[in-house]
């Protein structure tokens, strides 16, 4: 857009045939035989009185367009070519399996890894409880074989209810929630369920970016939660942010925080920073995680996360069964802390942490965990996932998560 296109000539320009218009060699064919069978009735050649020569045709000369132009004509080449392979579908990376492209209307991209970006499970629960309760249909995935290294993170092993032995590899994939309703106000869903891969990320962004623009993305969420020096006595905190809010009409009337964190990422940040560099608006939203509870899931967190992620997108999601799953995750901790002198007096210590700095939105995003050292955090940390361990051995105990 913007670029101005040299001047093309068309197929009958003689400036670009370099010829007079005939067919190769500029002979006319005789019309009605060949030299060698001419028509009956006509003079034979000894008869025909000798034709005078014409000279040859003077070689056009060659018209050369500028180095700018071509250089513009073939960006915009290109674009054309990129836009006209979305509308087709083809191109398809090796590593990107597309089942269908799905009929969207005002489709958002909401997205989570697990990983490094995804403290206590908490954003990828939110996400799967999203997929789930808005019955997602998945419609595309990217092969693992690439971007993973597996003696890092192994493939796992399941056993099948008819008793066969399954292994489950590092999985990535999307799917597409419909909205039932029917009006112009109707917004489908594209979440993104992924592991943060270990290597190629800026190939795997471009398998994501592909997708999204196949399927008429307006607006990507993304989801990532990480650990704090916080007490689990407290409501978890959402810090959420946005990037070009003014293109989309869920974002404008929205009082987002400015990112202020700055050291080492991942790859929920590199996706989001390339959407927003794209035009995209954006919008991100981070749990907060008391880092000695590293339990998973942890429901108390993923429900915060979900419930700010619904109110924004106007989503019908019933928190009930999430909201009892945290109830009973919180009794469980509470209970372990109230049985350990050190961990109750480490907890004390953080309360009187959190008070001190009041509300402060210090977005840290990926940096998991404030630097203020407590010396009992060790045993607490010990304690507590002991604890939680033993509960959740137990048939029936523990968090239960959708």
């Amino acid at each position: 857009m913007g670029d101005s296109r040299a001047p093309q000539h068309d197929a009958g320009d003689p400036l670009e045939r370099g010829g007079s218009g005939g067919p190769e060699g500029g002979e006319t064919p005789t019309p009605g035989g060949t030299e060698h069978d001419p028509v009956p009735g006509s003079p034979t050649p000894a008869e025909q009185p000798a034709a005078q020569e014409s000279p040859a045709p003077a070689p056009r000369p060659r018209v050369s367009r500028p180095r700018a132009s071509r250089a513009a004509e073939g960006r915009d080449a290109r674009n054309g070519q990129e836009k006209e392979s979305g509308r087709r579908g083809t191109r398809l990376s090796p590593h990107l399996t597309l089942q269908t492209v799905p009929s969207l209307r005002n489709p958002v991209l909401v997205m989570s890894f697990e990983g490094w970006n995804d403290a206590g499970e908490a954003a990828s629960t939110a996400a799967q409880v999203v997929k789930s309760q808005l019955d997602g249909d998945r419609f595309a995935t990217i092969d693992a074989e690439e971007f993973f290294v597996f003696t890092e993170r192994r493939p796992t092993v399941r056993i099948t209810r008819r008793g066969r032995r399954r292994v489950e590899w590092p999985s990535n994939e999307f799917f597409a929630c419909i909205d039932p309703s029917d009006g112009p106000d109707a917004r489908d869903l594209v979440v993104f369920l992924g592991t943060e891969p270990d290597l190629r990320w800026r190939q795997f962004g471009d398998m994501v970016m592909d997708v999204a623009r196949r399927t008429g993305i307006q607006l990507v969420v993304g989801l990532g939660a990480y650990f704090e020096d916080i007490p689990h006595t407290v409501p978890p905190r959402v810090s959420s942010s946005a990037v070009n809010a003014d293109l989309h009409p869920l974002l404008r009337e929205v009082d987002f925080h400015a990112n202020r964190y700055e050291g080492p990422t991942g790859i929920i940040t590199v996706l989001t920073n390339r959407f927003a560099d794209a035009g995209y608006p954006v919008a991100t939203f981070w749990g907060r995680a008391p880092h000695y509870i590293t339990a998973n899931p942890n429901p108390v967190v993923a429900a915060r996360i979900l419930r700010d992620v619904a109110k924004l997108l106007q989503l019908p999601i019933d928190l009930d069964l999430l909201d009892e799953a945290a109830t009973r995750f919180s009794e469980q901790v509470q209970d372990a802390v109230s049985k350990d002198p050190e961990a109750t007096a480490y907890v004390r210590e953080l309360e009187r942490q959190y008070r001190d700095e009041g509300e402060d939105e210090d977005d840290r995003e990926d940096g998991g965990g404030g630097g203020n050292e407590l010396p009992s955090g060790a045993a607490v940390v010990e304690a507590l996932e002991a604890f939680l361990r033993r509960r959740q051995r137990r048939p029936g105990s523990g968090p239960s998560i959708p």
